[in-house]
């Protein structure tokens, strides 16, 4: 976030993988699937090790290619899927470090002969010569990220590269003239529809429960692009513009996926565009984020609350209805409004948001972000980064709360009440998702990941707003529905 007197602050490393500009690229999803007892798929792999990891992967691959079979028709006009012409390809990336080469039948794979070591912490699609490669180095980007988040994650890599073969099938890009963000969002879309149907069961080896898909968006949300230097740097998108893509897939199919009218949408991913909010990485100290002043007159305050009351006074003159300005109190737990176990809430009895300090500072410090040793290739997982407008989206469904009470006299203590609150602060985070330094308090490139993250892993606690029976998806998809659509879809 940026307000008008930001200060110097931390800035957390994001770190993503690049793929060849000939190739196309790992999309990675994290999850915990329960693998059926069903045969190992038995495809033929160049370079197959025959280890858990390229089992994995070809079940993984038999699973989104009978998707395809399935549902390509949909797409082509009723023509069946072509197969792949180049074939299955699997590379040590620490070995291509290590020698710079590629032994054996691997090899012969086209992107591979035309630079190998684009293959290190990589999977993907290539376009020389129709195939898909993938680096099984079980310490390098898929592999690392297997072990954290399951199996599920080597389905959806899968999906989203098969994703990148259907365009080639399709000639959705034949002149290469799209940018790379609209293809590789497409291919994002096409994971969400394969996912979609193997949470209903038709993906033989894999299996996801509510929970795992939600883990599976976390993954995604790993493999965002860092913030660019500049638009022309832009080339998978940022985690929001990933997740939003997946659950489009999820929700509307192949059809939608992979109908022209797709690349209408528009991306929130953007360079940094003052030197101050680079160099702080885009956040606001936590100090600042809590300190409920006017930045024009405490250069100590961050601006968030009270640019919340700014945006909620003015929405409710728009209805012809007065709006009371939402106070912030730090408390062990709420007033009144919430749970026993909740440290974070709204309190309609006195129109405040209470918060403790210990679940302020989780929140705050709740991101997770990737580092990738480029001496080895290895890949680590790094927790507890700073993420302001994590806790920022939490005090947004606040006030969404607020809302409700003061100008709905609706409940703020069930499913619906967060649905709705959730699809508010949707709506304000697209008023306030500006480039411009002199409108006052905007967010930062990094901040639309915060709070997709924040629904993913915050929202739901018990210390928190609670689940109240929704799912991690379904709380993205209602922030989704409040930035793209505003204020009257909610």
């Amino acid at each position: 976030m940026r307000g008008q007197f930001s200060r110097a602050r931390r800035a957390a490393v994001v770190i993503v993988t690049a793929a060849l500009a000939l190739a196309g690229c790992a999309s990675v999803v994290d999850g915990t699937p329960e693998q059926n007892k069903v045969p190992n798929a038995n495809l033929k792999v160049y370079g197959d090790a025959h280890s858990a990891f390229d089992t994995s992967a070809k079940n993984a691959l038999s699973d989104v290619m009978a998707f395809w079979k399935a549902n390509y028709p949909k797409v082509s006009g009723g023509a069946a899927l072509p197969p792949l012409k180049g074939g299955l390809y699997s590379v040590d990336g620490g070995e291509v470090l290590r020698t710079k080469t590629v032994a054996g039948e691997a090899g012969k794979e086209a992107c591979i002969q035309h630079s190998p070591s684009f293959i290190i912490d990589n999977a993907a699609f290539c376009l020389l010569d129709d195939s898909i490669v993938w680096d099984r180095d079980p310490n390098h980007l898929v592999g690392a990220l297997v072990k954290r988040y399951g199996d599920l994650l080597m389905a959806l890599v899968f999906a989203h590269e098969f994703g990148h073969a259907i365009q080639y099938r399709l000639k959705v890009d034949a002149n290469n003239d799209l940018p790379t963000i609209k293809t590789e969002s497409q291919a994002d879309c096409a994971a969400g529809a394969f996912i979609a149907s193997a949470f209903k069961g038709n993906a033989p080896h894999f299996r996801s429960t509510p929970a795992q898909l939600d883990e599976a968006l976390n993954g995604f949300l790993q493999i965002r692009d860092s913030t660019p230097e500049s638009p022309d740097d832009i080339s998978h998108g940022n985690g929001f513009d990933r997740v939003s893509a997946i659950e489009d897939g999820i929700q509307r199919g192949v059809t939608y996926c992979y109908d022209p009218s797709y690349f209408n949408r528009t991306f929130t991913e953007r360079p940094f565009v003052t030197d101050t909010d680079y160099a702080s990485g885009g956040n606001e100290t936590l100090a600042q984020v809590l300190n409920p002043n006017d930045p024009t007159k405490d250069s100590n305050a961050g601006g968030l609350q009270p640019d919340l009351n700014r945006f909620w006074k003015a929405a409710a003159g728009t209805i012809n209805k007065d709006w009371k300005d939402v106070k912030i109190a730090q408390a062990d737990h709420p007033k009144c409004g919430a749970d026993a176990d909740s440290e974070f809430g709204y309190c309609p009895d006195d129109n405040t948001v209470y918060y403790s300090s210990a679940f302020a500072k989780k929140a705050y410090y709740s991101l997770t972000d990737l580092k990738i040793d480029r001496t080895n290739g290895n890949v680590t997982l790094v927790d507890n980064q700073p993420a302001d407008f994590a806790l920022g989206t939490l005090f947004a469904i606040g006030w969404g709360m607020a809302v409700r009470h003061q100008l709905f006299n609706r409940s703020t203590d069930d499913a619906s009440a967060l649905g709705a609150a959730i699809c508010y602060s949707g709506a304000y985070a697209k008023d306030i998702n500006v480039a411009d330094p002199n409108k006052g308090f905007t967010l930062s490139p990094p901040d639309m990941d915060e709070a997709t993250s924040a629904m993913l892993n915050l929202v739901g606690l018990d210390q928190s707003y609670g689940a109240r029976g929704t799912t991690g998806l379904q709380r993205v998809q209602s922030f989704v529905k409040g930035y793209g659509g505003g204020l009257s879809v909610c």
